[in-house]
């Protein structure tokens, strides 16, 4: 299992902030991008500040945003950007996953609570990782929603006759250490984790205490 941090801020000097207090422990940090229209919430605008920013953590950005293609466009010239996620609800992923590979980032595939599997079946050989959202996104701290776990353990059913070509199970959402081990039980691999490591007071404590959990 791998825990990743989530940032989502509408600032950059609070991004900033919880990047530095995160990359000397992750070597993976997630950034979370909202549009304000795909979401209500808007995350900061001056992505091309981060090129001047030394880090040895890697990105991955999630796209809450309705034109995924422009988005990434954005962060083209970002280097540290492993991977990229978008929403399959944004509409048809190919020309998204196409310009991805362009640029040598993996790719995943985000899928909100209320959106059924059948959307994203057509793109299982196509993408690394597979994103269950376990809250309606846009901010941290919103409330978790465990009935997506049986579509998760539906997800993880259908792939496993699949396996090795099969895209890694991730989890996001409300994750904290009194969920986890239940989120683990339905098969997630991934779990990005927002607020319970982002706003703790001793960040290494917080990862142990979900690691325990």
């Amino acid at each position: 299992m791998t825990i990743v941090p989530a940032i989502l801020t509408d600032n950059f000097d609070e991004f900033k902030k919880q990047l530095g207090r995160l990359e000397n422990i992750f070597p993976l940090i997630q950034i979370d991008v909202a549009d304000g229209k795909f979401v209500s919430g808007k995350t900061f605008d001056e992505i091309e500040k981060i090129k001047d920013l030394k880090t040895p953590a890697e990105f991955e950005i999630h796209l809450m945003t309705t034109d995924p293609l422009a988005e990434m466009e954005k962060w083209a010239e970002i280097k540290n950007v492993k991977r990229v996620i978008f929403h399959i609800e944004a509409g048809d992923p190919t020309r998204a996953i196409n310009f991805a590979r362009g640029k040598c980032w993996q790719v995943g595939l985000a899928l909100n609570p209320e959106t059924s599997l059948t959307a994203v079946e057509p793109y299982y050989k196509l993408v690394e990782e597979m994103l269950f959202l376990t809250v309606h996104p846009g901010k941290q701290g919103a409330k978790f929603l465990p009935e997506v776990g049986k579509k998760i353990q539906q997800f993880n059913n259908e792939t496993m006759k699949q396996s090795p070509a099969r895209p890694l199970c991730a989890v996001d959402g409300g994750i904290n250490a009194d969920n986890i081990a239940e989120i683990k039980s339905w098969g997630a691999e991934i779990f990005y984790v927002g607020s319970a490591l982002t706003r703790a007071k001793n960040i290494e404590d917080a990862l142990k205490k979900l690691i325990n959990a």
